[in-house]
């Protein structure tokens, strides 16, 4: 075994079972506190947990927890793919409170009287619970329902149940983290786990690059993103340096791909969402410099 596998090695794996007890500990203390607030103003919420932590491509010491409170007394939707005479039946229910925004300002105000400073409310998006020596940073996101309705290939009324979150910014964003997180376990079992070794390693090797002032910090999904586009023969070698030989698969499929100009229609993890829309925080310029460095960091010509 080569000391870069050895490297490869230690980055593969998750949280330790300390960061995971704080992250444990930080979902328990969200819902608590919701829950309250939510009992108090008589609306049903749920939740889902997301990001690393929920579909387990956490890296140990960068292990914060993502959590949407959904709104659960109606949701939005977006039938205008549809021909009108599809859309009638699919008004969802107008007893409505809290809409938009306001769902966000009320339970902020909430959670702010709960933890003081603790709470930063200052985010568009995210309300965060902040790190502190019993638990991790936590990420509230409130969050509704959002049905988007479409034609599939057979011409039957088809939808994509998501979750929009109204920022307080005005902008609104769509996710899945439902299909995320499917999608996810099923490529981890077709690459014999080898899918979420790969992203924990990219994004131990982002953070290395950012330390050392050779790439701008890029959002922990886009690993997971990038990792997820590479076929699943490129993960599970069997020689002697198993991580060493997919790593220098995936990142030169990457990168070459990018190249080459086939990785325009490349979906997120989802498969829903285009993975380089301009909306987004990073680009395939972003994506191809990335797979470059990590090139020359590790030496992987030579690997």
């Amino acid at each position: 075994m080569t000391d870069l596998e050895k490297k490869l090695q230690s980055y593969k794996g998750p949280s330790s079972s300390t960061e995971q007890d704080k992250q444990d500990r930080a979902e328990r203390m969200v819902r608590a506190a919701v829950d309250a607030w939510a009992k108090e103003q008589e609306v049903p919420v749920s939740y889902t947990v997301k990001g690393s932590y929920a579909n387990n491509t956490n890296v140990r010491a960068d292990s914060d927890v993502d959590i949407a409170v959904v709104h659960g007394a109606f949701h939005y939707f977006d039938n205008s793919a549809l021909r009108d005479e599809d859309k009638a039946p699919r008004n969802p229910p107008t007893m409505r409170r809290f809409e938009g925004a306001n769902f966000r300002r009320n339970l902020q105000s909430s959670l702010k009287d709960k933890f003081g400073d603790a709470c930063d409310i200052t985010g568009s998006t995210a309300i965060e619970l902040m790190e502190n020596s019993g638990r991790v940073s936590a990420d509230i996101v409130p969050s509704y329902t959002h049905i988007t309705y479409y034609y599939d290939s057979l011409g039957r009324v088809a939808q994509h149940n998501g979750q929009i979150v109204y920022k307080l910014d005005g902008s609104t964003v769509i996710n899945y983290p439902n299909q995320q997180k499917a999608n996810g376990i099923a490529k981890n079992i077709a690459t014999g786990t080898r899918y979420k070794q790969l992203v924990r390693i990219l994004k131990r090797l982002e953070n290395d690059l950012v330390a050392a002032d050779v790439i701008e910090p890029l959002p922990s999904y886009f690993m997971e993103c990038l990792g997820y586009r590479a076929p699943d023969k490129y993960f599970g070698d069997a020689s002697s340096n198993p991580l060493t030989a997919d790593l220098k698969a995936v990142t030169g499929y990457i990168y070459n791909e990018i190249k080459n100009g086939r990785a325009s229609n490349w979906l997120e993890p989802n498969e829903i969402k285009p993975l380089f829309a301009s909306s987004n925080k990073w680009t395939a310029a972003d994506a191809q410099n990335l797979m470059l460095q990590i090139w020359i960091l590790l030496d992987l010509e030579n690997a």
